[in-house]
Order: C-alpha cells, then sequence, then structure tokens
C-alpha cells in the first residue's frame, strides 16, 4: 500500500513565500530551552514540500552548545525577511524533526500549518518591527531619516527605510544613531557593514557601537506576536 501524503495545511499565498525564500538565505531561528528561548542565526537549504524545512545546524563554536535542544518535538520559531517591492517580514512556528550529522549537520524542521506574514508597507507609522530614526553626519550636514528595524541580536540589527533623494544612500562603514520611537533617551550608535536596494527600499546591516544594556532593552522589544 502507498504511504499517505501528507496533507499541506498552507494558503497558496503563504507556500509562495516560503517558496520565495532562496536557499542560502540567512533565517532567525528561535529555540525553546528550559529556562529562555535561544535566538541563533543559520542558514536556509531548502524544502521537502509537504514533509519538512530544512537547515543547517548553527555553529555551536559561534552560538553555543546546542545538541541538548535541538532534539525531537521541541519547539522553534524561524523568522526572515523577504526583500523586493513588496518586502515583507515572515514568521512561524514549528518543530525540530531530526538532526543529522553526516555528511553535513543538518537540521530538520516541520511544515507550518500557518505562516504570520508582516508587510512593510509605507505608512507614517510603521506597523511592524520596531519604529526608529536613523542620522547620519558628516563635516558638511546630519540628516535623518525615520526607518524600521526588522531583526536584531546583540551583535546588530537590520532595518529599512523609503528610499529618498534627501537621505542619500549610506556607505559601509559609515557611523550612524539610531533613536528608538518613544524612547527618547537611549541613543544606539552603529556602523553600516551591508546594504541592498530595490526601486522603493533601502535595507542596511547595522553593527552595533553601543552599551550592552541599552541594545538589551532594543532587545527586549523585538518580539513578534505570534
Amino acid at each position: 500500500m502507498m504511504p499517505k501524503q501528507k496533507k499541506i495545511l498552507l494558503s497558496s499565498a503563504d507556500i509562495n513565500s516560503l517558496q520565495s525564500l532562496m536557499p542560502g538565505s540567512v533565517v532567525d531561528l528561535q529555540i525553546s530551552t528550559p529556562t529562555a528561548p535561544k535566538r541563533v542565526k543559520t542558514s536556509y537549504i531548502g524544502a521537502d514540500v509537504p514533509n519538512c524545512l530544512l537547515l543547517q545546524v548553527p555553529s555551536e563554536s559561534r552560538w553555543g552548545y546546542l545538541r541538548d535542544v535541538l532534539v525531537p518535538d521541541n519547539e522553534v520559531v524561524l523568522r526572515y525577511v523577504l526583500e523586493g517591492d513588496e518586502g515583507k517580514v515572515i514568521a512561524f512556528r514549528s518543530h525540530v524533526i531530526k538532526v543529522i550529522t553526516h555528511p553535513v549537520p543538518i537540521l530538520f524542521v516541520a511544515m507550518p500549518e500557518s505562516l504570520q506574514t508582516l508587510a512593510l508597507r509605507k505608512h507614517k507609522r510603521w506597523t511592524p518591527g520596531i519604529q526608529a530614526r536613523v542620522t547620519a553626519s558628516d563635516d558638511k550636514q546630519t540628516l535623518s531619516t525615520d526607518c524600521m528595524i526588522v531583526d536584531v541580536s546583540f551583535q546588530g540589527c537590520r532595518c529599512v527605510l523609503e528610499s529618498s533623494p534627501e537621505f542619500p544612500i549610506l556607505e559601509n562603514g559609515k557611523t550612524i544613531q539610531l533613536k528608538i520611537a518613544q524612547d527618547k533617551e537611549n541613543v544606539i550608535k552603529g556602523i553600516i557593514k551591508n546594504s541592498s536596494t530595490t526601486q522603493t527600499r533601502v535595507f542596511y546591516g547595522v553593527q552595533f557601537a553601543a552599551d550592552a544594556q541599552i541594545v538589551k532593552k532594543l532587545l527586549d522589544r523585538f518580539i513578534v506576536e505570534l
């Protein structure tokens, strides 16, 4: 008897969002632990629809010992940013199916039943992520514009802003300041490490050069509700 085909619970739009995630893309992996969730970065390998998703096992030399938490049925949350003219943040819950170590370490997680999609729409008030204002200065002028932080770790963050001739694209190595909306006291300094552009938006990877307590406050606010 042929094995029963697993039913796909995702909508066609959700399937398109998963298929738009290219192999090699960086994803944020949140792993449940007995104390507090642990968030690490890893790379997406691909999908075996409708069975599972494949990810690289996060490097233990960088992220610490993970073997005890990457066990079957342990809950994980995955987040990633789809760039482009319809840029959006995708988040979903899943669970570990299996981890293999040979020939290469691969993490198998279950296909999600649903996705949460947070569109990066152009509004005066940004709704997903964390509202912020980015400021860059040189000897001649100081420029400032609204942005949104769509991903954050202790080391840095990823932010997006609308393309504008009033705020030219910043070069790698440029020092900036991020002021979080509704938090006038704390300003986070950072350095532009990379950037990418679409027709309407600019994405920046920022390395923090700020006090750890200020960064922790930012991390505490970066929660995608699922």
